[in-house]
């Protein structure tokens, strides 16, 4: 009988710690937007790397950590900005079956389809204008309101996201190519699910 317990318990422990997703992501406003995300489910875990590292050194980060540890699923969240690796990091990350939730060009992309549908190329540095002008605030990457902020308007950023990648995956087989798209929706679909 004790020795049914044991393996009882012992069960239901890895399928707790196999209960986990990890986000490892490029920056502080990726850290406190999905750091709010609630599971009933199992355990987010969000890791971010704060030294503006490459798409390539994040994803090289994440197959590191799903070595050391057991995770249901590993995702990415990193930007294009400028980086020469873009393509690769996706491709890398594919590779390793790890999740990848880009954005060409900047993660507030993902902020702007929660009031409108984009599509068009439109650098980052126009986001934070936009931005303050949907929300009536003044923005900042360490805000750590914007996903209460936001949640209202999630299921029409997760449409807008949804049909910019349809149409720019029918341009351009590069994600690189792809200014103004965004993939953040299927992270956020994921953790949603991950709600009773």
């Amino acid at each position: 009988m004790a020795r049914n317990d044991k393996y009882k318990r012992g069960k239901r422990e890895t399928k707790i710690q196999n209960n986990t997703i990890l986000i490892v992501c490029g920056g502080k406003t990726e850290e406190l937007y999905f750091k709010k995300f609630r599971s009933d489910l199992g355990k987010i875990v969000v890791k971010p790397i704060l030294n503006n590292e490459s798409p390539k050194r994040i994803v090289e980060r994440a197959i590191k950590e799903k070595n050391e540890a057991s995770y249901i699923q590993v995702w990415v969240v990193f930007d294009k900005d400028d980086f020469n690796d873009f393509d690769e990091a996706i491709q890398l990350a594919n590779r390793n079956n790890i999740n990848v939730a880009f954005s060409n060009q900047a993660f507030e992309l993902w902020f702007l389809l929660h009031y409108k549908y984009i599509a068009h190329n439109m650098h980052r540095n126009k986001y934070e204008i936009e931005i303050e002008k949907f929300t009536g605030k003044s923005y900042s990457k360490t805000n750590e309101q914007m996903y209460d902020i936001l949640r209202y308007k999630m299921d029409d950023a997760i449409s807008n996201a949804k049909k910019g990648h349809q149409k720019h995956k029918l341009e351009s087989i590069k994600p690189s190519d792809w200014e103004s798209c965004t993939t953040v929706y299927t992270l956020v679909e994921q953790l949603n699910r991950w709600k009773k």
